[in-house]
């Protein structure tokens, strides 16, 4: 094979696997910056190599996409020692119908794993989340993670299950059409808080020890600390109000494949927001704040000018 040949067919893999390796990277780190890089690696490794033999590319790919992700992984909390305030993951922002008609913006739609997913996945080891998201998000089989892994089936269902204990409800299939009508009623009646200036009715929707987490990343002002329970999370709000904070184009749109808001402001930085239901999907048990600028630079769609 030569050199010409080789770096063909590397384009080629490149082209039709990028997609799919970038939203599991993705998924997995919480970022996206972090995703581009890892699968970058992944091919600047492929490209140096003298010639692929692969019987099935795409297992092969993942594999190791995978195992560069969990390195990175294995680095994070390090990185994030420095980090001012609350981390949270990186959102990718779709607004409007054509912007949800991206290549990635399909993979991580059809994925049902929404932002709040994202934010629990935190919780879980590397490998507990290496494990969850290629079952539950991309339903490989247990033979075919423990083979990327190098572990047994056994081992993969035991780190599956503990990952699942760890996130909780949302884990559980099925409930995508529940999770999804019980969001839009939240984002529905912050809405409405926001065009009418009465908080009441959305603050109603939150439980008595929801948590609100806000990250600014030491770039715009942000609650350094969660604010816990329902009357500080409407003090907070109330405050911000009065501020004008809450001033600007609110726009309904996707939050890495779930529901979510962003509110455009004149000469201040945009923030989203997304809601986590409780467990029985009735109420709000969290809600996630993102306005660093830096993690919000992943928005399609805005020339559309949809607000709400």
């Amino acid at each position: 094979m030569t050199s010409i040949d080789h770096t063909l067919e590397v384009e080629q893999l490149y082209r039709e696997h990028k997609t799919l390796l970038t939203s599991i990277a993705y998924r997995m780190l919480g970022s996206m910056s972090e995703a581009e890089d890892a699968v970058q690696d992944v091919f600047v490794t492929i490209s140096k190599l003298g010639k692929i033999d692969m019987t099935h590319p795409r297992a092969y790919l993942v594999k190791m996409v995978t195992n560069r992700v969990l390195n990175v992984m294995k680095a994070a909390p390090r990185n994030r020692e420095s980090y001012t305030g609350h981390w949270l993951p990186e959102p990718v922002i779709e607004l409007g119908t054509s912007a949800a008609d991206t290549p990635l913006a399909r993979v991580i739609q059809h994925e049902q794993l929404g932002y709040a997913m994202l934010v629990l996945l935190q919780i879980c080891t590397p490998q507990e989340r290496a494990v969850f998201v290629l079952r539950e998000s991309f339903g490989y089989e247990y033979a075919d993670i423990a083979s990327m892994l190098d572990k047994s089936e056994a081992a993969c269902r035991k780190i599956f299950s503990r990952a699942s204990a760890k996130i909780g409800h949302l884990s559980r299939t099925g409930n995508e059409r529940t999770m999804d009508s019980s969001v839009e009623r939240f984002v529905q009646s912050f809405t409405q808080a926001i065009h009418t200036g009465r908080l009441e009715g959305f603050i109603h929707l939150l439980t008595e020890d929801a948590v609100m987490i806000s990250d600014g990343g030491g770039i715009v002002r942000a609650a350094i600390h969660p604010i816990l329970g329902r009357s500080r999370i409407k003090a907070f709000f109330e405050g911000i109000a009065g501020k004008g904070s809450l001033i600007g184009q609110l726009h309904h749109v996707s939050i890495s494949g779930q529901q979510g808001l962003l509110l455009q402001r004149e000469n201040r930085p945009p923030f989203a927001l997304v809601f986590e239901p409780s467990e029985d999907f009735t109420a709000i048990r969290a809600v996630y704040m993102v306005s660093n600028p830096e993690k919000l630079t992943r928005i399609n769609g805005l020339d559309q000018k949809q607000s709400c």
